[in-house]
C-alpha cells in the first residue's frame, strides 16, 4: 500500500517512511476484520472511528506561517506543501513545506484533494524537489533526450556566475514525444540539469534542516560537527579559556551545545548554528559572578534613530558582531567543563579556566557592553544620557549616530564617509559581519 501511494502520487522514495506511517493509520481506521465485523480502531477504542478529516496522501496543501518566519505586508501568509500523514499525539497534520524543506504538524492548513501529482503531470509539483531527494535516478520511460554531447559538458566558469543571478521556473510539458534511440544525438541516460534545480541541490547539500536535540544527535550528522567545530574555532581565535587541573576549592560549571538553524528573511535555512553555552544556573552569587546588568535598547529607541535618519535623509547601516559575549572580559575566576563530545584525549579530567565570557554565564551581558562601551568612549564617542545604548560622535558639520541592541550594531551619519571610517575602524577591534544597509530589524522591515 505505501508503495503504490509513493507511485500513484510521483513522490520520491524520501518519504517512504512517511507514506508507511499513513498507510497504517488508515489501514486501523477503515479495514474491518472478517469475524468481529470491526475495525482494529473499533477493537481497541470501542467506538467507530471518524473518517472525515482523511485527505489524499500527497495531496496539494498549503500550510499556515505561524509567525515563526519575518513576513512582509505583502509577503504569502501560507506556503505550498505536500500532504504526508497525520501526527501521532495531536489532531495536526503532517506536512511537507516545500519552501523549507522541512516536515512540519499543523492544524492550520488548506487541502486542494482534486490536486495529485501524477506521472504525467510533472508540473503540478516542484520536480526540483523530487529529484534532489531521489538522488537523481530515473527510469528509462521517464529520461529526456539530450540534443548534444557537447552540450552536457560542464559549462565555463563565466556562465557558473550566472547561475547565483537568475532563479527561473521549468515548466514541463504534460505529454514528453519520445524520441526512439537511434533518433537521439549523444547519450540518452544523462539527465537535464536546470538552473533552478541546481541552486536546490546546493542549498540542501550543505545544510542540515533538522535541529539535534542533544549531542549524541548531533555527532551523527557531519553538517552539525563542521558548525560544532566552527565554534571551538572561534574560542581558539578570542583566547576564551586555558585548559588546567580541575581545582579542589572550586566548583565547576557545566556546559551544554545548543543548536539552532538560522534562517534569512524569507525564512529559508542558510545556516546550521552550533553553540556551547554556561549551564549559568549552577552560578553563586558573589563567587562566581557579581554584578550581571546591561542596557538593552528599547523598540521606541530603535523607532527614534529611524525616525532621525529619516528626518536628517541619512542612511541607517547595520553589522553583527561574531560571538559578541566572547568579547568581554571577566574579572571572577570561573572554571567550565570542556565541551561534550570534544573533550581533550590526553587530558578528559582537566577543565577551561575562563579568561573571557562565556554564553550562559550571568555576567556575559554585562561583560560584552563594557567592552563595546569602554572601546567607543575610546574613539571619541560620548554616551546618551538617557538611553546608554546610544552614542553620537560630534563632527564640524556632522554627527555620527551608534545603536547598541546586544550583538547589533545600527549606525548611521549625515556623512557618509564616517560610516565607512566607524565600520572599518570596529571590524579592526571585533570580528563582525557587515551587512549592508538596514533593511530588516527585529521585525521590522525599513526600505531606503
Amino acid at each position: 500500500m505505501a508503495r503504490t501511494m509513493l507511485y500513484e502520487n510521483n513522490l520520491p522514495k524520501y518519504f517512504w517512511a512517511e507514506a508507511t506511517n499513513t498507510a497504517c493509520y488508515i489501514v486501523n481506521r477503515v479495514m474491518i476484520r472478517p469475524i468481529l465485523k470491526k475495525t482494529l480502531y473499533e477493537i481497541l477504542k470501542s467506538k467507530k472511528p471518524n473518517i472525515s478529516y482523511f485527505h489524499p496522501f500527497g495531496c496539494k496543501c498549503f500550510v499556515l506561517n505561524n509567525g515563526k518566519d519575518n513576513l512582509g505586508k505583502f509577503d504569502a501568509k501560507s506556503d505550498e506543501a505536500i500532504f504526508i500523514g497525520y501526527s501521532l499525539t495531536s489532531k495536526a497534520y503532517r506536512v511537507f513545506n516545500k519552501r523549507t524543506l522541512v516536515v512540519e504538524e499543523s492544524i492550520h492548513v488548506v487541502f486542494d484533494d482534486n490536486l495529485l501529482p501524477r506521472k504525467d503531470s510533472c508540473d503540478d509539483y516542484d520536480v526540483g524537489i523530487i529529484n534532489a531527494f531521489d538522488g537523481g535516478q530515473t527510469s528509462k520511460e521517464d529520461e529526456i533526450p539530450t540534443i548534444k554531447e557537447e552540450d552536457t559538458q560542464d559549462p565555463p566558469l563565466e556562465a557558473l556566475k550566472d547561475l547565483a543571478l537568475e532563479e527561473k521556473e521549468v515548466s514541463y510539458p504534460r505529454e514528453f514525444n519520445h524520441v526512439k534511440d537511434g533518433e537521439i544525438l549523444g547519450d540518452p541516460s544523462k539527465r537535464v540539469t536546470t538552473r533552478s534545480s541546481l541552486k536546490l541541490i546546493n542549498r540542501v547539500a550543505f545544510i542540515s534542516c533538522i535541529e539535534p536535540k542533544n549531542i549524541k544527535e548531533a555527532l551523527k550528522d557531519d553538517f552539525w560537527i563542521m558548525a560544532m567545530q566552527e565554534e571551538l574555532n572561534q574560542f581558539e581565535r578570542s583566547n576564551i579559556y586555558t585548559l588546567v587541573d580541575r581545582p579542589s576549592n572550586q566548583s565547576t560549571i557545566g556546559t551544554k551545545w545548543v543548536f539552532r538553524n538560522k534562517p534569512d528573511e524569507s525564512g529559508n535555512i542558510v545556516r546550521n548554528k552550533a553553540r556551547l553555552v554556561a549551564q549559568g544556573y549552577t552560578q553563586e552569587d558573589g563567587i562566581d559572578f557579581d554584578e550581571t546588568y546591561a542596557p538593552v535598547a528599547r523598540m521606541e529607541a530603535i523607532r527614534m534613530l529611524l525616525a532621525y535618519a529619516c528626518y536628517h535623509n541619512f542612511k541607517p547601516f547595520q553589522m553583527d558582531v561574531k560571538s559578541a559575549f566572547l568579547n568581554g572580559f571577566i574579572n571572577e575566576e570561573v572554571y567550565v567543563e570542556q565541551p561534550p563530545g570534544f573533550e581533550d584525549s590526553k587530558f578528559p579530567n582537566h577543565v577551561f579556566k575562563l579568561t573571557k565570557a562565556l554564553y550562559g554565564l550571568k555576567q556575559a551581558p554585562r561583560a560584552w557592553y563594557e567592552r563595546l562601551l569602554n572601546f567607543l568612549i575610546e574613539k571619541g564617542f560620548e554616551k546618551g544620557k538617557v538611553d546608554t545604548t546610544l552614542f553620537i560622535k560630534m563632527y564640524k558639520n556632522d554627527i555620527l549616530v551608534v545603536q547598541i541592541y546586544v550583538d547589533d550594531i545600527i549606525f548611521g551619519s549625515t556623512n557618509e564617509c564616517h560610516c565607512k571610517e566607524f565600520a572599518k575602524l570596529i571590524q579592526g577591534e571585533f570580528e563582525m559581519s557587515m551587512m549592508g544597509e538596514l533593511s530588516f530589524f527585529l521585525g521590522l522591515q525599513i526600505k531606503q
